[in-house]
C-alpha cells in the first residue's frame, strides 16, 4: 500500500479511491476474482446466438 500511495500522489482520482473499501483489496474473499470472471463470462455467453 505504501507504493500505491506514492504512485497515487500524481493522480487525484486514484488518490481519492485509496480511502474507499476497495483500498483493502487484499482482504477480499479468496474466490472473488473467479466469481467475478465467471459472472462476466456467463453474461457474455448469454448474448451469443
Amino acid at each position: 500500500m505504501t507504493r500505491a500511495r506514492e504512485i497515487a500522489g500524481d493522480f487525484p482520482r486514484l488518490r481519492a479511491r485509496l480511502g474507499t473499501p476497495s483500498d483493502d483489496y487484499n482482504a477480499t474473499p479468496e474466490h472473488t476474482f473467479e466469481y467475478g470472471l465467471r459472472a462476466l463470462l456467463d453474461g457474455l455467453a448469454a448474448t451469443l446466438p
